[in-house]
């Protein structure tokens, strides 16, 4: 099991159903976070690391901001229109001060890389040159920059958990369909409303693992 720790300043996790007014979830879905720890390893399939398990802690509950954009409604050619039709409001949420650490657990991986997710990362932190991969790190959007990642060799202070739990508050997407909808995988959680130290790790029956599987 290895713990990283991950600091991003603000980032936008749009809702799956969000249309004109660009609402967030309020925490980074486990498929956004795999999909970072994917390209921190210079990794392009989804495939090669199924069936690692992930767990979450965060150190405050994130606080959500509206950011007020002007949006050309037609561009390219269509000036006349533009005159007319103007512009029209742009309202996008935004998560800020998300700080996290992530759990990653590889001991049930199935996926169709030789080396397993857990030592990819370790090599990728701590041997970033023997790593392939173009662009900045990014949790979300292209532009939602990593400010740090680590790994954590012990955790100190209060942590708000995120707890996988069929009646939680919060539905996220743990496998996202890129091509349609119908695929995506959700799952419930409950993130502690109520900060504390952690004396356990996650893999008890109070704190599950999320296990990352296709369809």
């Amino acid at each position: 099991m290895l713990a990283i720790y991950i600091d991003v300043p603000y980032a936008s996790f749009r809702k799956s159903f969000a249309r004109s007014y660009a609402e967030t979830y309020l925490l980074p879905p486990p498929a956004t976070v795999y999909g970072m720890l994917l390209s921190l390893v210079g990794e392009k399939l989804r495939s090669a690391h199924e069936g690692v398990k992930l767990a979450f802690a965060y150190r405050r509950i994130p606080q959500v901001a509206v950011t007020l954009r002007k949006l050309s409604r037609y561009k390219y050619g269509e000036a006349k229109k533009q005159e007319t039709l103007g512009s029209k409001p742009d309202f996008v949420e935004t998560v800020c001060g998300i700080e996290l650490v992530c759990w990653v657990d590889s001991s049930e991986e199935y996926g169709t890389h030789e080396e397993t997710l857990q030592a990819r990362l370790e090599e990728a932190i701590h041997r970033p040159e023997t790593v392939s991969r173009y662009g900045v790190l990014s949790l979300g959007l292209s532009d939602d920059m990593v400010n740090e990642v680590r790994v954590c060799r012990s955790l100190e202070g209060k942590w708000h958990r995120l707890l996988p739990k069929a009646d939680g508050e919060m539905e996220l997407p743990v496998w996202v369909d890129h091509v349609g909808s119908a695929k995506t995988r959700w799952q419930r959680f409950q993130l502690d409303e109520h900060s504390a130290e952690l004396n356990e790790l996650p893999g008890s029956t109070d704190w599950e693992w999320v296990q990352i599987v296709s369809p």
